[in-house]
């Protein structure tokens, strides 16, 4: 069960295991579109695997909402891409700056955004003084989503983990912003629009994986990849089409409200 700005029905899945698919799969993808770019395949393969990452932070947002987030959970998805965009960028940079690889970035980026998530997380349950049980958990998921899908949709796009060509091809370009805004809409919207009294865990994450392919639709025409195109607003459009029929269908079941949870469960 639900209700406007908090608690949430049942999980299909458990949030870490969704966060474990969502991260390795952006992860995978971000090797894999560094090393598909000379056969042109960088964003087909690259930018399909990033979504995954919307995806898990789509939902560690319906779960920290259920404490009651209310107008909040737009901020709170805002805020995991500011995580992230620093997180990216470092992970992006470091590997030159230590003389290492830059095939480190990825994995580098992961454990920048889970450090930044801890501080963060920290900071808002004190001096802040937001008393969600869950909330350090929640950011440093919300930290490492946003920097794995800011990452994985930038070297889609710049087809290369070298930080010269990811930096003028994705930073200097202005794509930088468009990573910021374009999963961070994906990661916010999904609860943010199903929130309710009949709010369900399959419906939330349809709605997830829809925005997750828009965002990789987005990027494709930013790109002029027409396979990429093509693939992606054709996926979009079967999900989508899925959501809608999931939200005809539950249209009017107004279930019982419960209370805010306390701790978590």
């Amino acid at each position: 069960m639900s209700h406007g700005g908090g608690g949430h029905a049942a999980e299909l899945y458990p949030e870490e295991q969704i966060m474990a698919v969502g991260v390795g799969l952006s992860l995978i993808g971000s090797y894999l579109a560094h090393f598909l770019s000379p056969y042109g395949l960088s964003m087909l393969v690259g930018g399909l695997l990033a979504a995954a990452a919307c995806v898990a932070g789509a939902n560690t947002v319906r779960k920290v909402a259920a404490y009651g987030l209310g107008t909040g959970v737009p901020s709170i998805g805002m805020i995991s891409l500011g995580m992230g965009t620093l997180a990216a960028l470092a992970g992006i940079l470091i590997p030159k700056a230590l003389g290492i690889t830059y095939l480190a970035a990825p994995i580098l980026t992961l454990i920048i955004s889970a450090i930044v998530g801890v501080i963060v997380g920290k900071l808002t349950v004190n001096p802040v003084g937001m008393k969600i049980p869950i909330m350090v958990r929640s950011m440093t998921f919300l930290s490492i989503a946003g920097a794995m899908a800011i990452l994985g949709f930038t070297v889609a796009y710049a087809g290369s983990l070298d930080p010269k060509i990811y930096v003028d091809a994705a930073v200097k370009s202005g794509i930088i912003a468009l990573a910021f805004i374009a999963p961070g809409m994906a990661i916010l919207h999904p609860f943010n629009a199903c929130l309710g009294p009949d709010e369900s865990h399959k419906r939330t994450l349809t709605l997830a994986v829809a925005c997750g392919l828009l965002t990789w639709f987005i990027f494709s025409v930013v790109k002029l990849d027409l396979l990429s195109i093509v693939v992606s607003i054709i996926l979009w459009a079967i999900v989508y089409t899925k959501f809608v029929k999931m939200s005809l269908n539950d249209a009017c079941a107004v279930l019982e409200v419960p209370e805010i949870p306390k701790k978590e469960q």
